[in-house]
């Protein structure tokens, strides 16, 4: 059962939050890594494993499980513990400007970090020999020797009297004690321990599916004694039944497709900064009043500094940075009164830490506050699953689930180098049609759990869903990177690993299916007569697949229920287009225009 106190909750969050960073997701193993580093273990605090300790902590661990197994953890932020981190801070400083840090104001006890007590394991390998010793002594005692004398077999060893004296001092009464000690074998002085069997190695992939090795013959090969039949078990000793050989066997898991360990990647720079900040609320000071402006003018139910963390991050995982080392600015996904504009925020770095933050939010850019109704600011157009986006307001933002997970660099490098390895296509202008694929297909590999990581997790890499003009599949490679974006990309290519992503998992939804009940619109009499000019999108909002349908010069996206079609929205041709071509590149004639 777990046993974990507040105090150790708060070292916990402290430890976590500093080794791993504030949400950012991490393979599980990693913040064991951090834990171990530290000198604790899961067991300390009454837990089997990582896994188990981090379902202990939910108000500031969120763990992801996905679908091939893959487990991360997130540290989310927690105000409780960072204002009790605070005072423990401020409280220390106080005290030793004083000079006097034995006094402390007297009060209710604060909540403060306490490091958890280490735990030794046993030692396995002593108990093991005790156990044996043991059991040697209590199979040299002959039978009638406790009933005689009175005293177990544990008792005989732990007096060191052998049982042949035993017999002579208290077997005179009678005969058959007397016998009994003269044909009881002499023991040992010390039972020798019992080998140790060492594991078998692991077996390389060649040899996966072969059985174990066979033993060889000098460890198979019984002992003198054994092969003679005077061990000290006696000869014809029968095998205890539940004895179980110690001999381990470790099964190693063959993928299917090849490791990207094998694949050699390209020698990347960083695609981030590694001095700029990557939590706004540990690492960046935020005014009241720059924030007090951003409560003004953003909707009411929009956290700020949410909308701030998640978007200086797709900033700095797409180089839409703008300054210098020491004062950048970005914009934020709203857009100023004008409709037109967008709010842009400026962060400046200080000469010297305040309360250990070198980062500051100095200047706030989305126009007059009275200008903007009770509503708030209006978003601006995020790509063509704007209209999925409007049905379900709380599903997924497929570009910061792409930005979140891996570093781009600049737009136009990534797609340049996309659009020149695939096969010829009408990406559109700006490559705008590939840049959407591109993103709602991060997005469906990631909620898959399709990323292929390596075992010592320094390569990763994804299929595209691409192919080349000779038909070869197209891989994104991966290399890992410091801070709360764990990978970036290191180049396109055909050698990789990772499944494509499947988008189709039933027949109505590949082709309009006649004998399912649906509503009306106008273009039912072609889909009728051509059940095909129905073609499949992605709704990377809701993560499901669609049908589009042509409906009075737009899309209309139709979700297959078990009681029919049902209308989700009404897309334009270009955002239908982009959405349809995730699934595929055979679209219909109508959504081509």
């Amino acid at each position: 059962m777990a046993k974990i106190t507040p105090g150790n909750r708060v070292y916990l969050y402290q430890l976590l939050s500093r080794e791993l960073g504030v949400n950012r997701q991490t393979l599980l193993p990693r913040a064991e890594e951090a834990l171990v580093a530290d000198g604790l273990a899961p067991a300390d605090l009454g837990c089997a494993d990582m896994r188990e300790l981090c379902e202990q902590l939910p108000e500031f661990i969120k763990l992801t499980v996905f679908k091939k197994g893959y487990v991360y953890a997130t540290v989310l932020a927690c105000e409780e513990y960072d204002r009790a981190l605070e005072r423990t801070q401020d409280a220390g400083d106080k005290a030793a400007a004083s000079g006097k840090p034995w006094k402390r104001k007297r009060g209710a006890k604060a909540l403060k970090p306490v490091r958890p007590r280490h735990i030794e394991p046993p030692d396995k390998k002593d108990e093991k020999d005790e156990k044996d010793g043991d059991a040697v002594v209590e199979a040299v005692v002959p039978d009638g020797t406790e009933a005689a004398g009175g005293a177990a077999p544990a008792e005989v060893a732990a007096g060191g009297a052998a049982p042949a004296e035993v017999a002579a001092h208290e077997g005179e009464s009678t005969s058959s004690v007397g016998e009994a000690s003269e044909a009881a074998p002499e023991p040992e002085a010390e039972a020798a321990p019992e080998p140790e069997v060492e594991a078998a190695p692991e077996p390389d992939a060649a040899h996966a599916e072969e059985g174990p090795a066979e033993v060889a013959p000098s460890d198979a090969a019984p002992s003198g004694e054994e092969a003679s039949g005077t061990g000290v078990d006696g000869p014809g000793a029968p095998v205890e039944p539940g004895h179980e050989p110690p001999i381990s066997f470790t099964i190693t898991y063959v993928p299917e497709a090849p490791s990207p360990d094998a694949i050699a990647l390209p020698d990347v720079a960083p695609r981030v900064r590694s001095d700029l900040p990557r939590d706004f609320h540990a690492d960046i000071r935020c005014s009241d009043e720059q924030l007090s402006l951003l409560y003004q003018v953003l909707p009411p139910n929009v956290d700020p500094l949410t909308v701030l963390e998640e978007d200086f991050r797709a900033a700095r995982s797409t180089g839409a940075l703008d300054g210098t080392r020491s004062n950048v600015s970005f914009a934020l996904r709203y857009l100023q009164a004008d409709g037109a504009t967008p709010v842009r925020v400026t962060l400046r770095r200080s000469v010297r830490p305040v309360a250990g933050k070198r980062w500051a939010l100095t200047e706030v850019e989305a126009g007059a506050a009275e200008e903007v109704g009770l509503e708030g600011l209006s978003a601006a157009a995020c790509g063509p699953w704007s209209a999925f986006a409007e049905a379900a307001p709380d599903g997924v933002d497929p570009l910061r689930a792409l930005t979140s997970t891996v570093a781009l660099g600049p737009w136009d490098e990534a797609l340049s180098a996309l659009a020149a390895l695939a096969a010829p296509e009408p990406w559109g202008e700006g490559l705008a049609v590939l840049r959407d694929y591109l993103t709602m297909t991060v997005a469906r590999i990631v909620s898959e759990g399709k990323v292929a990581v390596s075992p010592d997790g320094a390569a990763a890499s994804f299929d595209t869903g691409l192919l080349t003009g000779d038909g070869a599949p197209i891989y994104a490679l991966l290399s890992p990177l410091e801070g709360d974006i764990p990978w970036q990309l290191a180049e396109f290519s055909t050698a990789g690993a990772g499944k494509p992503a499947l988008y189709l998992t039933a027949l109505a939804e590949a082709a309009f299916d006649r004998s399912v009940p649906a509503p009306d619109f106008s273009g039912a009499a072609l889909v009728m007569r051509c059940p095909r000019a129905a073609t499949p999108a992605y709704d990377p909002v809701s993560d499901r697949t669609v049908l589009l349908v042509p409906d009075g010069g737009s899309a209309l996206a139709l979700l297959p229920t078990e009681s029919g079609y049902e209308r989700i929205a009404t897309l334009s041709l270009s955002d239908g287009y982009a959405c349809a071509r995730v699934v595929s590149a055979e679209l219909p004639a109508w959504l081509r225009g």
